[in-house]
């Protein structure tokens, strides 16, 4: 009688041993899986505010040079920040254009000769944004002068 009490209460740990287990196993795979979506969330969102500096302008007409300089100073400060990374052509470079012309990549003294001619009347749109496949950062902004 004794051995059989004695077998049941070695059982009855053995029992509650598996479940502690269990449930410690179920809550590391539970924290482990809302850790990866609160990190995936995070990077989405950096992403939406990394695209807004750009975005805000897609559709506007009244933008103005300095608007544009404004946009083309940001990319190229993006592109001097991530010239070091590997992959920067193909996910980070940052184009800005005034129809067909580049002007990301200026000189200072362009982008003061630029502001020059255009700031008086001169009126802009944003017409275009293109974004990396890979990465889903902004690729290339292009303006248009409005006559």
């Amino acid at each position: 009688m004794e051995n059989a009490s004695k077998a049941l209460l070695m059982a009855g740990g053995v029992l509650i041993g598996l479940l502690i287990i269990t449930l410690a196993v179920y809550l590391f795979t539970s924290f482990g899986t809302t850790s990866a979506e609160v990190n995936k969330k995070n990077q989405e969102q950096q992403l939406v505010q990394f695209n807004t500096q750009y975005t805000t302008y897609l559709g506007r007409t009244d933008l103005t040079i300095y608007d544009v300089v404004t946009v083309a100073n940001s990319a190229h400060e993006n592109n001097v920040n991530y010239a070091d990374v590997s992959d920067h052509a193909t996910a980070y470079d940052i184009i800005v254009k005034i129809g067909n012309t580049r002007i990301d990549n200026k000189s200072q003294s362009d982008i003061d000769n630029l502001i020059l001619v255009n700031q008086t009347n001169t009126k802009y749109e944003c017409t275009d944004i293109e974004y990396y496949d890979t990465s889903g950062r902004v690729k290339q902004v292009t303006f248009k002068q409005i006559p």
